[in-house]
């Protein structure tokens, strides 16, 4: 790879990645561009080439020390989580979503998608192998892929393959957005696929992005971040280190070993094969739309019984997940908004930001209510401790008890946003997730003022009847409780 004088920040990472990946690693010491080699792959014409364009490598490598950030424990998880030896390895934490529009302009598209990425330093992270990651500044201008389909089966074979992206570490960037344009005699929409890597966007940035570009296409002015990713994760350790944060994690860290050696056990699902004899594998989705009048009802008996509507439809669900697998007590993972208040007016702020916690379920044959009550004030907990780093939690569980090392069943509920299917003459028309060591992840969405429900499976580990069943059983109970507020 033969550099020019011009090159970008990506050209000059691929260049020195290229060389470390041959064991030549080009470093800075003392403000003097160093490098490093076995005696063997010393070659006069690689050493001329580094002297030669040292002005501009040195400058490239400096940069880069001030503009490399630690990874948080989740995105580190996540690359983990793909290493040979772990379960369920054979994909990266990804989100697929598509929308339609008529007569998509793919030029200005493309013009307020390079927007963000320059307003935006999380989409242009790149993640390393050793667990760091770095913000490139100087970017070749980002370029929408389109295609032209005559058939569904055209479209359906772009979601096939977007849907199921795998993004490597050390490359950018790790999104796409693809176009697809309907031939013009035909009536039909245009196509806007986007993918993305959970690592550098969580549930809730994700949305606000989308937002952001919708309504930048549409001529909306709109508000970005005074801060950058980079300036968080900076302010994050100081926050952590204050006082009064300092007594809440050692609060938590209490809370935590008091609970692991009593938590119960993931549930064991029914599976078509055992996990370890998985090859190749992708996720299927099952979606149901809750009526609007099965919302109204579950959001008034919250209201009326006190508690949070989440704790209500989580409570559903776990309940579903033990008359499934026929126990009585049961562990799953939650997902939290994880967005700490480290300095003022950080709202607008694009990053990954997810916390994990545990959350668990006992049928003690009392009353549904009852169960709500104690999902409750566990989530409240999790609320509390939110400083505290959940992964900490499943890697104690992994060092302490050998019986039950993971907990790949998960749920999302983003029930605080309500979310509409049509944003600025987008409308949404699918989507999918993917996680490492995770084959059931529930999403619980508000849009349109009706409550979505999703499940993230892995089709070849589990039976499409009994996901079925879940949705069938987990309306039953939706409606048990609605018929508690006539």
């Amino acid at each position: 790879m033969r550099l020019k004088k011009d090159s970008t920040e990506l050209e000059l990472f691929d260049y020195v990645n290229e060389l470390k990946k041959q064991k030549i690693f080009l470093f800075v010491e003392d403000k003097k561009l160093k490098y490093r080699m076995k005696k063997e792959l010393y070659g006069e014409e690689l050493i001329n080439e580094i002297k030669v364009n040292k002005e501009y490598l040195l400058r490239y490598l400096s940069k880069i020390q001030e503009n490399t950030l630690e990874l948080s424990s989740l995105q580190l998880a996540y690359m983990t989580g793909q290493i040979d030896g772990e379960i369920l390895n054979k994909v990266n934490a990804h989100y697929y979503i598509e929308f339609e529009k008529q007569d998509l302009d793919i030029d200005y598209l493309e013009e307020n998608i390079n927007l963000l990425i320059r307003k935006n330093d999380i989409l242009r992270l790149v993640l390393l192998s050793e667990g760091k990651g770095i913000i490139l500044e100087d970017l070749p201008k980002y370029k929408v892929s389109q295609y032209t389909y005559e058939t569904q089966e055209d479209r359906y074979e772009m979601r096939r393959m977007l849907s199921h992206m795998i993004y490597n570490a050390e490359t950018w960037p790790m999104f796409n957005f693809v176009v697809g344009k309907k031939k013009i005699e035909e009536n039909k929409n245009d196509v806007l696929h986007i993918s993305f890597d959970c690592s550098i966007l969580d549930a809730w940035s994700a949305g606000k992005m989308i937002y952001q570009l919708f309504a930048l296409y549409e001529g909306e002015k709109i508000i970005f971040s005074d801060i950058s990713y980079k300036e968080y994760v900076s302010y994050l350790k100081k926050y952590k280190e204050l006082e009064f944060n300092k007594k809440l994690l050692i609060d938590a860290e209490k809370y935590w070993n008091s609970r692991i050696m009593t938590l119960p056990k993931t549930p064991d699902l029914r599976m078509k094969v055992a996990i370890e004899s998985l090859e190749e594998y992708k996720f299927e989705r099952k979606e149901y739309w809750l009526s609007k009048e099965q919302t109204d009802n579950l959001i008034y008996y919250s209201k009326q019984k006190y508690v949070t509507l989440s704790a209500v439809v989580i409570t559903i669900y776990m309940k579903v997940l033990s008359i499934l697998t026929d126990t009585n007590e049961l562990t799953i993972t939650t997902t939290l908004f994880g967005k700490l208040p480290v300095v003022k007016n950080i709202d607008e702020l694009l990053g990954e930001f997810t916390n994990i916690g545990l959350l668990s379920y006992k049928d003690d044959h009392k009353s549904i209510l009852y169960s709500i009550k104690e999902t409750q004030t566990q989530i409240f907990k999790l609320l509390e401790y939110r400083c505290f780093d959940g992964v900490n939690i499943i890697n104690k569980i992994r060092q302490e008890s050998a019986k039950n090392t993971s907990f790949p069943i998960v749920v999302t509920c983003m029930l605080g946003e309500n979310y509409s299917s049509y944003k600025n003459g987008f409308r949404e028309i699918c989507s999918l997730s993917q996680t490492p060591q995770v084959y059931l992840d529930h999403h619980i969405r508000m849009i349109d003022g009706r409550i979505v429900i999703t499940f993230d499976y892995v089709d070849e580990l589990l039976y499409k009847e009994d996901v079925n069943w879940i949705v069938d059983k987990y309306i039953d109970l939706v409606n048990e409780i609605g018929s508690n507020c006539l």
